[in-house]
């Protein structure tokens, strides 16, 4: 379990670094996917090892769901409009 969480932390850093260096939307996405899976993970190792929590399996998938939705916007193209 430790190793899941040291690479969605290492994802997460990353992912942040990233979108402070070129401020995109895509990389927003990107950054804020990587956060949700930092929440989703947390919230499923602390139901899971520590307490469990009635609203668990609401959180946890409404994190992840929302994580994926978040990556897979990230890898749209950006939106250029030209003024002619």
């Amino acid at each position: 379990m430790e190793l899941n969480i040291l690479v969605i932390l290492i994802m997460s850093g990353l992912a942040w670094e990233r979108h402070l260096q070129l401020e995109l939307p895509q990389t927003l996405f990107a950054a804020c996917g990587a956060i949700l899976f930092l929440i989703s993970d947390a919230l499923l190792a602390w139901n899971r090892f520590r307490m469990k929590f009635k609203s668990a399996q609401f959180l946890i998938m409404g994190t992840y769901y929302v994580a994926q939705w978040a990556l897979a916007m990230s890898l749209g193209q950006p939106n250029v409009y030209y003024l002619s």
